[in-house]
């Protein structure tokens, strides 16, 4: 069976590729097709829009084969910022300070051992985290859970987060990347 014009791959009829959907969800789809809302962008961050917990996010993201993302250095920071402004829309200054639509989840976490900060994969955070003033504290007075994972700001800035009860916006990559 002959695939598509312009479609280079062999066999020429696998749904290899990942997007997002109209709906927030992911979904399997051809090379070749235009996927405008998403395939313009070619870095190594997926983003979903649709606010999860961090454990569904988590989920989410494993279940398309990918992990939570990491930032391990100023530029990746930087791509993922872009990404965000891409994907998400600029930051709104008019929201609350923790508004979920300025916020995303990555994958870094302390839920094992306080303030030992670590990706999903288990690989240690070395990156100097561009924490905001007074982060991490782990605030116990809203959520008994604590404030064990990782979350970022549009203006680029990391916050401990409770990650059961708060809904974000949240960021894959592929694992090995």
């Amino acid at each position: 069976s002959k695939g598509k014009k312009g479609c280079n791959e062999n066999p020429k009829w696998f749904q290899n590729q990942m997007r997002i959907n109209h709906d927030g969800g992911w979904d399997d789809t051809y090379k070749f097709k235009k996927h405008p809302y998403a395939c313009d962008y070619q870095g190594k961050y997926i983003i979903s829009s649709k606010p999860k917990s961090w454990e569904d996010a988590k989920v989410a993201c494993e279940n398309a084969g990918l992990n939570l993302a990491k930032i391990r250095s100023d530029e990746e920071l930087k791509e993922m910022m872009a990404a965000m402004g891409y994907f998400l829309g600029p930051r709104d200054e008019t929201l609350k300070k923790y508004d979920p639509k300025n916020w995303l989840w990555l994958g870094g976490n302390d839920i094992k051992e306080e303030n030992n900060w670590v990706w999903v994969d288990g690989q240690k955070i070395k990156w100097d985290i561009p924490w905001q003033k007074k982060q991490p504290d782990n605030d116990k007075r809203l959520l008994k859970e604590g404030q064990d994972v990782m979350s970022l700001s549009k203006w680029g800035q990391m916050d401990d987060s409770f990650r059961l009860e708060i809904f974000r916006p949240f960021a894959c990559q592929c694992p090995g990347i």
